[in-house]
């Protein structure tokens, strides 16, 4: 078996240590948090990291009721600009830490008064000695190129943090047991085994979601599209329907993703209006039905806001099946380095 197929089952273990080991760490940030009167919170990420940053995007705004915005790292690293985050908590995401443009916001950001956090899985690395407090994913080493464990370990994170910053005890308690969660959604493999086999001659793909699952699509899309060499595309439920739907051919399969929750039923709506311009739609639900084979059962970790840390599971099993049925390496995709660093 390969790599990053190992890695995909290591995420169980890897989300239940990521949350134990942070308690500290995030109970200081939350300290911080209160003492500075934070006002809003600036995300900077690349990548799968990007994708753990809409994520937080939307949890934090939820949860804690605060406003968040992505950062524009070409702002300081190309533009040279000077930004005031006065008031602002500062989140670098970034597993290698190594990410040039990532640790310049952080240090502009620090050195304009803005508290400052890492999430990272490098504890030795140039972004954890940047910033003022460091969460470690402490994943282990991820080998295969497509991260996993680094991804799903963030999202842990990211939720534990929103939980103690808001006091929201019950979603704390479903937290704890989000990693059986996460072994009961990957039960599903020999279902998504099946439907990939169905996938090999697809020329495009499209993932679709709503909400903070928009993370979950976007990084399914990045998943399937590093490892098999499909150009697949991620879109919010909402802007599809603004215009690119009508680029969207018939039998293009379009997977969408429905956990429990508010967004189930616009999402349902999404999905006859792609049925009706006669694409394959692939339902990534928690109502799937058992005997179909365009439908993937989701497991519900009791609120939908920890759904992104479970869903992705069959999606990434989706995209290592899809990439060994049509004989390319799930461990090395053609072209990609497991550390990419840009300016």
């Amino acid at each position: 078996m390969s790599v990053l197929h190992n890695e995909i089952y290591e995420q169980p273990s890897a989300i239940k240590n990521a949350i134990e080991q942070n308690q500290v760490a995030i109970a200081a940030l939350v300290a911080a948090i209160r003492r500075k009167e934070v006002r809003y919170v600036v995300l900077a990420a690349r990548g799968t990291s990007d994708n753990a940053a809409i994520y937080a995007k939307y949890l934090f705004q939820i949860v804690c009721g605060i406003p968040v915005a992505l950062a524009a790292p070409a702002v300081h690293t190309l533009f040279d600009a000077v930004v005031n985050y006065k008031d602002a908590l500062v989140i670098g995401i970034s597993q290698s830490g190594a990410g040039e443009d990532i640790n310049e916001v952080v240090t502009q950001a620090k050195r304009s008064g803005a508290l400052t956090a890492a999430i990272t899985n490098t504890a030795d690395s140039a972004l954890a000695g940047i910033a003022d407090h460091v969460l470690h994913c402490d994943a282990g080493v991820e080998k295969a190129v497509a991260a996993t464990k680094t991804y799903t370990s963030t999202l842990a994170i990211i939720a534990a943090l929103a939980a103690a910053w808001s006091g929201d005890s019950a979603l704390g308690e479903k937290l704890a047991r989000v990693d059986a969660v996460a072994q009961a959604a990957l039960q599903v493999e020999e279902r998504v085994r099946v439907l990939a086999q169905t996938l090999i001659h697809a020329e495009r793909l499209l993932t679709v979601a709503r909400g903070l699952h928009l993370a979950t699509a976007i990084e399914a899309a990045l998943k399937i599209a590093e490892t098999t060499s499909s150009p697949t595309q991620s879109f919010s439920s909402a802007d599809l329907l603004h215009g690119p739907i009508a680029s969207v051919a018939v039998r293009t399969p379009c997977l969408l993703f429905l956990p429990r929750g508010e967004t189930a039923q616009v999402m349902n709506q999404v999905g006859e209006k792609l049925q009706d311009r006669g694409a394959r739609v692939l339902r990534f639900a928690f109502d799937a039905e058992p005997d179909s084979a365009s439908c993937v059962p989701l497991t519900d970790p009791g609120t939908e806001l920890l759904s992104p840390i479970v869903d992705i599971l069959p999606a990434q099993l989706l995209a290592y099946h899809v990439t060994v049925a049509r004989g390319l390496d799930p461990d090395n995709p053609l072209g990609l380095s497991k550390v990419t660093i840009t300016r």
